[in-house]
């Protein structure tokens, strides 16, 4: 959210969800990091993993690349629309933050990317289909 949406909230952690490669030589080399600078070994979460369904299978085309400069990994950020459902269904305190910093960035093409990852969501997940939806009528969305 900070690097890539500017948001004023910096956490203490980095999400991540891996979409090639192996996860334990990922997992290792953020303990060897964490160990080098003296950070919790949960600095990089993969808890985002459990929300990764939400993610229609056009997503990538809307991955940002982070102007970051490491030899041997690429990062990239997910699309506004994505992070928006991903963090309605989620919807902890501080997901509400990114939501007020997020939705009025919308372009009319990504709120309608918004309305298609809800439906398709609600092929395998209703009730979180149904509380994207609510939540975006709460904001005043009219939805069909």
């Amino acid at each position: 959210m900070l690097l890539h949406f500017g948001a004023s909230r910096a956490t203490c952690d980095v999400d991540v969800l891996v979409l090639r490669g192996d996860v334990r030589e990922l997992r290792q080399a953020v303990k060897a990091v964490a160990h080098e600078f003296g950070l919790s070994e949960d600095w990089m979460s993969d808890a985002a993993k459990g929300f990764a369904d939400i993610l229609p299978p056009d997503f990538y085309h809307r991955l940002a690349p982070l102007a970051l400069s490491f030899r041997h990994l690429r990062l990239y950020a997910l699309g506004r629309p994505e992070q928006v459902a991903m963090k309605i269904v989620a919807l902890r305190e501080q997901d509400l933050e990114d939501l007020e910093l997020l939705l009025p960035q919308l372009s009319e093409e990504e709120k309608k990317v918004l309305i298609k990852i809800m439906h398709h969501v609600s092929r395998f997940r209703p009730d979180w289909a149904l509380k994207i939806r609510y939540f975006l009528q709460e904001q005043g969305w009219e939805i069909a």
